[in-house]
């Protein structure tokens, strides 16, 4: 009898962390679970997974994507990650990419779908959407700049104009050019109307820290 990849969990919701380690604990052995991305060095170094499941916004606001990324910085190939998020924070998918994680997926996804996905990680394979996933509501977002999302992403977390152009190393004027043009692009004639579109329609995700 083959011998069972081993699994860590990290999801910080108590029934889908059940629901999870229930369902592929028939196909994988779970070896621990914890619900804050915070723990993730610690346990992969205690246990050695094979792969790590991790939701991003974990436990105090610990991001997985983050952690994940000291994890692949250490162990590399030794260790496949695969994220899992049900928001739709636009630079999830660029950093896990970035960082070398080893997939991203929604949790609008079923079962089958999810064990595929493992699968397919554990195989060799990376995994991303196509995309961001954009609808009616937010379509506009797919026509801003890597630096104009980080723009808004620190407009979002109330950093003031001087921090954002020394953050970005450019100058004030240059800001104000992004700003408008930011504005423009999204159809807004404020920033604070732009922040709270995004804010609360969970496109930026705002003071995710260590």
């Amino acid at each position: 009898m083959p011998i069972k990849k081993k699994i860590m969990i990290i999801e910080d919701q108590a029934l889908l962390n059940n629901m999870m380690q229930k369902m592929l604990s028939n196909f994988y052995d779970i070896v621990c679970t914890c619900t804050s991305a915070k723990d993730m060095m610690t346990l992969y170094e205690k246990y050695t997974p094979d792969l790590i499941l991790t939701d991003v916004v974990t436990k105090d606001g610990a991001n997985g994507i983050d952690y994940g990324k000291e994890v692949k910085e250490k162990y590399g190939k030794k260790v496949k990650i695969l994220a899992i998020t049900g928001i739709p924070e636009i630079t999830f998918l660029d950093n896990a990419k970035k960082y070398n994680l080893d997939g991203l997926i929604y949790k609008d996804i079923d079962s089958d779908s999810l064990l595929t996905s493992i699968n397919q990680i554990l195989n060799g394979y990376t995994l991303f959407p196509d995309n961001y996933i954009y609808n009616d509501e937010n379509e506009k977002l797919k026509n801003l700049s890597a630096k104009e999302i980080k723009i808004i992403k620190l407009l979002c977390e109330a950093m003031d104009r001087e921090d954002i152009a020394k953050e970005l190393n450019i100058t004030s004027g240059t800001l104000k050019n992004y700003i408008t043009n930011i504005l423009n692009k999204m159809g807004f004639d404020s920033i604070s109307k732009l922040t709270i579109f995004c804010v609360s329609n969970g496109y930026i995700i705002p003071n995710i820290k260590k």
